[in-house]
């Protein structure tokens, strides 16, 4: 049985609908903003890659990697970038290591042993976090023998809490995007496995596997991510990062904006590497199965020419809450061009996916829930002759008495939290605890998200 509660229920998959009539399911794109952070420092370069996004607490910190583990020139390196809001990023000047002669730079790891490749840091919310290791990370590459485990006090100083790799089943050539999962209990890793459908004719593609933890440093035994069925031939589309991550307004929903290439396919031919990209949502309610309800590209590489060369638009994982009305979400672009650089995106509270219907006007109607709240709210956006209705169902899906389309006072405008009312009261406390339907009529409008307060 579903619940309503004051989480907010994203219409990212269809696990709140029973019937559609009229309506469906629509997916949206963030809107570019502005250019987040040029890779143009000497230890830096065209294929600066990994980027992911820590809150903090009293800032916002970017850490990506830099240079290029197989150019003598850019030695790889690990580093960071601040801001205070997630619109203006710089670099700090750390004095750890030194580059052409400098110790003025941000470099936070820097090492032989290709750990500087793939390092994905995060705040530890674990209630036994010691303060030594608030930060921590998995880092490493198939040459350094799997995953190594890094921890560190403050974001900046960084060691090895074990001197063995801590994970050896798998590829780890991309992305380690690791977290403390608070409706689990235990630390998550989301890496790269192939999915092989012929290991001997090495016939496979770049998948997502997940394993789990209660110290950091003894994983389980890894579970490939199931997406369901889908159309079309899988060998075409794979997903080269994943940037999972519980969603902040609901721990329980995981997104995840995944990379995803397309090796077999070349817009310009003079480039020296094959293989286009971008990429798209992801979102599970156990943090395994992801069904692949939006099969269409999240952010595409769009007019810009040196986004159609290869890996290209790929996510940090994490997103920062810019305005009391939407996100900030970073991607690269122009990788191996002179000019590349992070791009920041905006991205609407709960916007990710709606619940929609045209001008003609459509319904839809719920599964069984429970309401656990006194009023329901939803994030919602029509337009000007557009319009919300929610009716409320008992068993047998007839209107509840007093709760009826007929009873409830049309809904327009554009708000993150409007309260839906009936004869002018949004009461529903009467119905907690009772198994009800919902029935969502929309005209010319989105409904991104229900909840219950």
């Amino acid at each position: 049985m579903l619940h309503i509660t004051g989480r907010p229920y994203l219409f990212v998959d269809e696990s709140l609908v029973a019937r559609h009539d009229g309506t469906e399911l629509r997916l949206h794109s963030p809107v570019r903003a502005d250019v987040a952070l040029r890779f143009d420092a000497p230890w830096e370069g065209p294929i600066g890659a990994y980027f992911t996004v820590v809150d903090a607490g009293d800032r916002y910190l970017m850490y990506y990697r830099a240079g290029a583990h197989w150019s003598p020139e850019l030695p790889g390196v690990t580093c960071v970038a601040e801001s205070d809001d997630g619109i203006e990023w710089w670099r700090p000047n750390l004095w750890k290591y030194e580059f052409a002669g400098s110790r003025a730079n941000n470099i936070i790891w820097m090492s032989s042993d290709d750990l500087s490749q793939n390092i994905g840091p995060f705040l530890d919310a674990s209630p036994h976090a010691q303060p030594d290791a608030r930060f921590k990370a998995l880092a490493g590459v198939p040459e350094a023998g799997g995953l190594y485990a890094l921890g560190s006090p403050d974001g900046y100083a960084w060691r090895l809490l074990s001197d063995e790799p801590v994970m050896t089943d798998g590829e780890f050539d991309s992305l380690n995007t690791s977290f403390w999962d608070t409706e689990l209990g235990c630390y998550v890793v989301y890496y790269r496995k192939w999915a092989w459908r012929d290991r001997a004719a090495s016939d496979g593609v770049r998948s997502v596997a997940r394993a789990l933890s209660d110290d950091f440093l003894t994983w389980r035994e890894h579970e490939m991510l199931d997406f369901g069925e889908g159309p079309g031939d899988p060998s075409l589309e794979q997903f080269y990062t994943n940037a999972i991550r519980p969603y902040d307004r609901d721990p329980g929903l995981y997104l995840g904006f995944p990379k995803r290439l397309m090796p077999f396919r070349t817009r310009h031919a003079e480039h020296p590497e094959p293989g286009i990209s971008d990429a798209v949502m992801i979102a599970s309610r156990d943090g395994l199965r992801f069904p692949r309800r939006f099969r269409e590209a999240f952010v595409r590489p769009g007019l810009d020419r040196r986004n159609w060369t290869e890996r290209n638009i790929m996510f940090a994982p994490g997103m920062v809450r810019t305005s009391p009305t939407e996100y900030s979400m970073y991607w690269s672009e122009h990788f191996r061009h002179h000019d590349h650089y992070v791009r920041r995106g905006t991205m609407r509270v709960d916007g990710f996916a709606s619940l929609r219907a045209g001008s003609a006007g459509g319904s839809m109607t719920s599964v069984p829930l429970h309401v656990d709240g006194d009023s329901i709210v939803l994030n919602m956006s029509t337009s000007a002759a557009g319009g919300v209705v929610v009716e409320l169902l008992d068993e047998r899906e007839a209107p509840i008495p007093g709760f009826a389309g007929g009873d409830c006072d049309e809904l327009f405008g554009d708000d993150i939290a409007r309260e839906v009312t009936w004869n002018g009261s949004p009461d529903v406390s009467r119905l907690n605890g009772r198994s009800i339907g919902l029935r969502i009529s929309v005209s010319d409008g989105d409904v991104y998200s229900v909840a219950s307060v």
